[in-house]
């Protein structure tokens, strides 16, 4: 379930509520740090699972880190981490691999749009994702994954 933290503020209505979803990467052994920023509707019935799901992974066995590619997701299945049905939602939502319907290719293509693996020059390691709530005033909320 994810937990709204709400601030008590009356304003005027700008827009649909929608949560922003940062991806936080480290760039090749530690050349910098870059992020993608995505906007997810706040409707999208896949966010809370696919969250969850991250959060399990941990370092395959002989890597230092978690890159989201294919051969990478498949080690952590076999490692035990997530599951067969774990990582074919994965694979579904970060790759688009899989049969979807035009509703869900719109709710995929939210969360697999900050999927990165490398850069024009380096590869990229992810270092985890930040989860913000936009309500209808336009305020930023924290949330929190349960």
């Amino acid at each position: 379930m994810i937990e709204i933290v709400k601030k008590s503020e009356k304003k005027k209505k700008k827009a649909d509520p929608y949560y922003l979803l940062k991806y936080n990467y480290m760039i090749g052994d530690a050349d910098g740090n870059t992020n993608e920023e995505v906007y997810v509707n706040a409707d999208n019935p896949f966010l809370e699972k696919y969250l969850k799901i991250i959060d399990k992974l941990k370092p395959v066995k002989g890597r230092w880190g978690i890159m989201f590619e294919y051969d990478r997701m498949k080690q952590h299945m076999e490692e035990g981490q997530i599951t067969q049905d774990e990582y074919d939602f994965l694979m579904k939502t970060m790759f688009e691999d899989g049969e979807l319907t035009d509703e869900e290719q719109d709710f995929v293509w939210e969360l697999s749009e900050g999927i990165m693996g490398q850069t024009e020059y380096s590869f990229l390691t992810f270092e985890g994702y930040k989860l913000t709530y936009v309500d209808e005033y336009g305020v930023k909320h924290k949330t929190k994954i349960k």
